[in-house]
């Protein structure tokens, strides 16, 4: 059905701020694609857009499109829902919403197709960890509900978290006890360790006062409905003959982890059942315990840092241990199909024994941000494992600097969104669709581009730490991967689609210096103006939180950019 060219909207008094944010988007998108829009509909022979708030069985921001010849109906339980079936309506009628500084609006009649549509994300934490995802108008188009974003209660709102991650350290800090009560921290070999430590979890005095540090959370940010208690961001797990007995009968340092969550969720559930508590299978418990089970207000969030990222987890058991976050960086791969200990059986096996799964899930190269990553394959099959294992929310964790992304980061974003609601969409489609609206002119070189590095691994595994000598890379592929650049370049002029190009080409600009032998001629005058371009174009980081001037000088003296000790730590709420 063709869309007339004046379409009213209807409006109640006590409409929802949502309501209200979803009518102004309209407007601002149909006035855009030429159509006059009236806020009152009471004509009734004007065609009507209706929103209707309030309606059962439509929970999460799950939503009903009805278009018949006289209106478009659009209902849903809460304002969540009716924002994202505002804006999947204008997707429906051929608007694109690419990138924060890109929307593509459709040229010549706008075409609905009558009948009935209802839509229900796949999950109901839909987090993108990546810097261009986080700004909330954007992310309110992409249907995300992320905790770190800027997203408001009238925009569909977010999940309200408190102390997103490791808190350990938070609820029981170091400088504060360990002098006085050493006790309190992780005994390893015999001693008890200040540094890089966890928590003693068998110990009642911490119990009593991580019991007492989530009350007084719950009670100074009454407007969050999740707490995280979980170990720090390394190793060290306490081996004090309590805690190992535990762990010994659970077979899983996952034991006394879920034991001492258990403990403080009982704690609080009678006087807060709103409130969930959330913790990590990271690391060194990611394993599944044997008995114990998560409480029914406990979320389990499994970690897949260790896991090969070229290929889908359901059929590749290669993993990395040794991982160093801090220093960004891993162990060689070893494995070979998932089995027993592998990432994929603890999916199933935490599947089995918690009502409340969440994947932290990781995507993009924090060792090195502009190399390129070859993982936009994988994308869609361990989102749709993940949604048939029952989980209930995914965060992708992607380039989460302050500035702007290369290696197909934009691209990434967009992609994970989508698939973020619904993994059975069309990839192709999507990849497609995204190349034509962001990179316009350039779009035929670009898709080639994306082509060429969908197959660039091969049966050679990747992990979120490798360097510039991976294997995956060679100087075939880069050059190749140079060469479609250029011609997009020339083809993508000098408007946003040249700038946008030109950003992409600081990836394989990147790798090619990185791989070059520093004492090269004309080495040093090409990073001097690589790194001129990437400030220019936005880039804040080469390395996760590490300083650009420093990271441009390892880029500058040393081969594949492992001489790093120099390299200053930068930090930045995030």
């Amino acid at each position: 059905m063709r869309l007339p060219r004046e379409i009213g909207f209807r409006v109640s008094s006590d409409a929802s701020d949502c309501v209200r944010y979803a009518i102004e988007e309209l407007t601002r998108c149909l006035t855009r694609a030429g159509l006059s829009v009236r806020p009152d509909a009471d004509d009734p022979a004007l065609f009507r857009i209706r929103l209707k708030e309030g309606v059962p069985g439509l929970e999460n921001g799950a939503f009903r499109r009805t278009v018949t010849d006289s209106e478009v109906l659009l209902e849903a339980t809460e304002g969540s829902g009716i924002v994202y079936g505002s804006y999947a309506l204008l997707e429906h009628l051929g608007f694109r919403f690419l990138a924060p500084d890109c929307e593509r609006i459709p040229e010549g009649p706008l075409e609905a197709e009558t009948g009935t549509r209802e839509e229900r994300p796949a999950f109901k934490a839909r987090e993108l960890f990546w810097r261009e995802a986080m700004e909330g108008s954007f992310a309110a188009r992409l249907r995300l509900n992320s905790a770190r974003s800027t997203i408001t209660p009238r925009q569909g709102g977010k999940l309200m978290f408190y102390n997103f991650s490791h808190s350990f350290d938070a609820l029981v800090p170091v400088d504060k006890w360990f002098d006085t009560h050493p006790e309190y921290f992780s005994m390893r070999k015999g001693v008890r360790i200040r540094e890089k430590t966890q928590l003693c979890l068998s110990n009642p005095e911490v119990l009593a006062i991580c019991r007492a540090g989530v009350r007084r959370w719950i009670r100074e940010n009454p407007e969050c409905r999740i707490f995280s208690v979980s170990m720090n961001d390394w190793y060290n797990p306490c081996e004090c003959p309590s805690c190992r007995a535990i762990d010994q009968e659970e077979g899983s340092q996952a034991g006394s982890v879920i034991r001492f969550v258990n403990a403080i969720a009982e704690d609080i559930a009678a006087d807060y059942p709103e409130v969930m508590l959330h913790t990590f299978a990271y690391l060194y418990c990611r394993k599944p315990p044997r008995h114990v089970r998560p409480a029914d207000n406990v979320i389990v969030r499994l970690c897949s840092i260790e896991c090969c990222f070229s290929h889908p987890i359901g059929r590749c058991g290669r993993e990395r241990g040794g991982i160093d976050v801090q220093n960004g960086s891993a162990a060689n791969f070893t494995g070979a199909e998932p089995a027993e200990g592998s990432f994929l059986e603890d999916l199933k096996g935490w599947s089995r024994i918690g009502r409340h799964l969440y994947i932290w899930d990781y995507t993009t190269n924090y060792a090195n941000y502009l190399m390129p990553f070859p993982n936009l394959d994988v994308l869609q099959p361990n989102l749709r494992l993940f949604r048939d294992s029952g989980v209930e929310g995914v965060f992708e964790q992607g380039n989460f600097s302050l500035g702007r992304c290369s290696a197909l980061g934009q691209l990434k974003i967009y992609l994970l969104a989508k698939l973020l609601w619904d993994p059975d969409q069309d990839a192709e489609k999507l990849i497609r669709d995204f190349a034509e609206g962001y990179y316009g002119p350039a779009a035929g070189p670009m898709l080639r581009y994306v082509t060429l590095w969908r197959g660039a691994a091969g049966e050679c595994h990747a992990g979120i730490y490798d360097m510039p000598d991976a294997d995956y890379l060679t100087d075939d592929l880069l050059h190749r991967a140079w060469a479609l650049l250029r011609e997009a370049l020339e083809a993508a002029g000098s408007g946003p689609e040249g700038e946008r190009v030109e950003r992409e080409t600081l990836s394989v600009r990147y790798t090619l210096l990185a791989r070059e032998d520093p004492a090269s001629p004309g080495h040093a005058v090409a990073v001097d103006c690589f790194l001129t371009d990437a400030k220019r174009l936005g880039i804040t980081e080469l390395f996760e939180r590490k300083d650009l001037e420093d990271s441009v000088e390892a880029l500058r003296v040393s081969r594949y950019t492992r001489d790093r000790d120099r390299v200053r730590a930068i930090s930045y709420p995030i």
